[in-house]
């Protein structure tokens, strides 16, 4: 897979992990990734999450180790998913074994600097730094047979019998999952989903415009419709981009006397990024709804792009615990209507205390 050199170096960061793009360009990139491809897109998300994570929780020697590999255009990547054979740390004095396998690990053909998660004894996991082109794990392709994103190459990886020094530790237990980093991530692949869309409300509005069916009403209607969708998708990711800026700020702001400020921020990252997933997800579908109607089946032959385009987009809207993020997103809400409350009350005490304050000084007076 070819993925333009120009955003592999687009992806660095600085020591804190945050994007020397900054934020809005980061999404910009991964937006741009996902229109030219859904699978590059992953790969890329991959790469970028990857390099955040050495720079936020590696070794100066790890990041500058990192950097040179990337000039060098070799790819990161982040390999967390696992069945029934996950991936342990068997610790042998300055030797790490690691045992057991990855499934889902997008890239296995040619990411050569995979962050690959792997538990301790006692179940916490710790990121390992595997050098792909210096060890020699077992590749099974066999099972990787999707609905779409076929050409992510997301196979299964066994990694037993390959050993790492200290420096192939990335961070310490448990950093893999510190927020607001974790929930607040996927924000990255919404960019990429939302390049999917803005690719399929292109190619739909060029099929039909070259079929001289522009001026009807009902494809008008259609792709209107799916523009508006596009358009929210990308007002989201505003907002993602935004609120991560925030958090950034707060997080290096000096006069910051308390933890209250950045944690507010770190909420609100987590917040805006589950509602980006909801909203970006049924963007998405509407998309697709309505690409399918507009285009027929005439448009669903090869090699028009309808097909590639919607099993990968519908595959890539798989993401993990769904259900679980509207619910957390609802608790935000709960917990937005409490704070309300409690002002509203403490608004109430105050001016009734206020009043009564008033009403003594007037007999006073009297």
């Amino acid at each position: 897979m070819k993925i333009d050199p120009q955003l592999i170096a687009a992806a660095q960061c600085d020591g804190d992990g945050v994007p020397l793009a900054g934020r809005r360009g980061e999404l910009a990139a991964l937006r741009r990734a996902g229109y030219v491809d859904l699978s590059v897109g992953r790969i890329y998300e991959g790469h970028v999450n990857a390099l955040q994570l050495v720079g936020r929780f590696g070794t100066a020697a790890q990041r500058e180790t990192a950097h040179d590999d990337v000039a060098h255009g070799r790819l990161f990547g982040v390999w967390n998913t696992q069945d029934d054979e996950p991936v342990r740390i068997v610790a042998d004095g300055a030797r790490f074994g690691l045992v057991g396998a990855k499934s889902w690990a997008s890239g296995a053909a040619f990411v050569t600097r995979p962050i690959v998660t792997a538990a301790w004894p006692d179940g916490s996991l710790q990121m390992c730094l595997v050098p792909m082109d210096a060890v020699a794990p077992a590749i099974d392709a066999s099972a990787w047979q999707p609905h779409g994103m076929h050409d992510s190459q997301s196979y299964l990886v066994a990694f037993d019998g390959i050993t790492l020094d200290a420096e192939g530790l990335v961070g310490g237990p448990g950093d893999y999952v510190r927020q607001p980093w974790f929930f607040g991530g996927a924000i990255r692949f919404t960019a990429v989903q939302t390049g999917g869309i803005e690719r399929l409300v292109y190619e739909t509005a060029r099929y039909l415009a070259e079929r001289g069916r522009d001026g009807d009403l009902v494809q008008n209607m259609r792709l209107g419709e799916m523009r508006v969708a596009l358009r929210t998708a990308q007002h989201w990711l505003d907002a993602g981009a935004d609120a991560w800026s925030a958090y950034d700020a707060a997080a290096r702001d000096p006069n910051a006397h308390t933890d209250a400020a950045r944690e507010r921020a770190a909420e609100d990252v987590v917040e805006t990024a589950d509602g980006a997933r909801i909203a970006i997800e049924r963007a998405a579908l509407e998309v697709i709804e309505r690409a399918m109607r507009a285009v027929g089946a005439r448009g669903l032959l090869e090699p028009l792009p309808f097909v590639r385009l919607v099993r990968d987009l519908e595959m890539y809207l798989r993401q993990p615990a769904p259900d679980a993020v509207i619910a957390r997103v609802g608790r935000f809400a709960f917990a937005a209507a409490s704070a309300q409350r409690s002002a509203a009350s403490a608004d109430d005490s105050g001016s009734g205390a206020t009043r009564a304050n008033a009403s003594d000084a007037q007999a006073s007076k009297r």
